[in-house]
């Protein structure tokens, strides 16, 4: 039994160290990358938040950066390529990246990113988040590793009127001319009808695309939702190396709540309650409930007549306007 075990354990070793990757002596180790990159993305955000000159003040930021871990720009871009082609390593750097953000953010009193508030739905209810594609994905800014397609089809939860919106978090790492990005959001129905929302992204923020209720159809069923990523790449400049990196996807599906009416044909009779104050017994209401033609809340009201109640002082009569006078019963 004992050796059975000592056998397991070798087989598991074996395993961990097949699955290992080596870096290569040329490629920047992973902690360091984690901070290169964090200061990266911090540096490109200043520059975008100035305003002007944006091109020229991210290179500026960047090169700082570089300078502050003493590697070139080749080191990096070489390191970059490595990274970019074993995707679970990257993936594990920009998750932790992502933490840091939210840890430093929540210490300094900020709120919390709305992606991360929108996250916390879940599949079902209202809103849900019906995002189905990866957390975190890069795509390259060349022919082949620039599209990402995520298809989500329709099931029961789904209704007539539903509305959307696409939300991400993104940014770039390109010293060279910073290549556009183009994000696409289609609802397809029932009939092979398509209402589409599309946006350029083109900064390092967070991108918000909405399809909103006046733009869908609620007469056909949904019968799809399909999110395509794409970035666009330029052949004359396909030596120079480019990602997107996109974060945090949510997709929420609200339901039109203001087109829900009850179905009062569904209510038992017996659960229409009548309201608690004493109505005249010599009025039949119940006749005025066997109509057939519904009735709104509004004419439900004014068709239920309700006792009007006089204060009789000793000696004295009281007449109220429009209605005859009454006298104190004798006893």
């Amino acid at each position: 039994m004992k050796g059975k075990c000592i056998c397991v354990l070798c087989l598991l070793c074996l395993l961990c160290v097949s699955c290992s990757v080596d870096l290569p002596s040329y490629v920047i180790p992973e902690g360091k990358m984690e901070d290169i990159l964090y200061d990266y993305h911090i540096a490109q955000g200043i520059a975008d938040a100035k305003g002007e000159d944006v091109e020229a003040n991210r290179y500026i930021y960047v090169q700082k950066v570089f300078e502050k871990y003493d590697i070139t720009e080749e080191e990096f871009d070489s390191s970059m390529v490595w990274y970019s082609g074993h995707a679970s390593h990257l993936t594990q750097i920009y998750d932790r990246i992502g933490k840091r953000l939210e840890r430093e953010s929540q210490a300094a009193g900020l709120n919390i990113p709305d992606e991360d508030r929108y996250a916390r739905f879940t599949t079902e209810g209202d809103t849900a988040n019906i995002w189905s594609g990866r957390d975190i994905f890069f795509l390259h800014g060349n022919r082949g590793e620039n599209i990402y397609t995520v298809f989500i089809p329709a099931d029961s939860t789904y209704r007539r009127g539903d509305y959307f919106m696409l939300r991400f978090g993104n940014s770039f790492i390109a010293q060279e001319r910073q290549q556009e990005s183009f994000v696409l959001m289609q609802v397809r129905y029932a009939n092979d009808s398509v209402v589409a929302s599309t946006s350029m992204v083109g900064a390092n923020s967070n991108v918000t695309l909405n399809i909103t209720k006046e733009m869908v159809t609620d007469t056909c069923d949904i019968k799809s939702i399909v999110c395509t990523f794409y970035y666009a790449f330029d052949e004359s400049e396909d030596d120079k190396f480019r990602l997107w990196a996109v974060t945090k996807p949510v997709l929420l599906r609200y339901h039109d709540l203001n087109d829900q009416q009850a179905d009062e044909d569904s209510l038992p009779k017996d659960s229409l309650k009548i309201d608690s104050l004493q109505t005249d017994t010599t009025t039949n209401f119940t006749d005025s409930m066997s109509r057939s033609t519904r009735m709104s809340p509004d004419e439900l009201r004014e068709s239920q007549p309700v006792e009007r109640k006089i204060n009789v002082v000793e000696k004295r009569r009281v007449k109220l306007p429009n209605q005859p006078q009454r006298v104190k019963p004798s006893r």
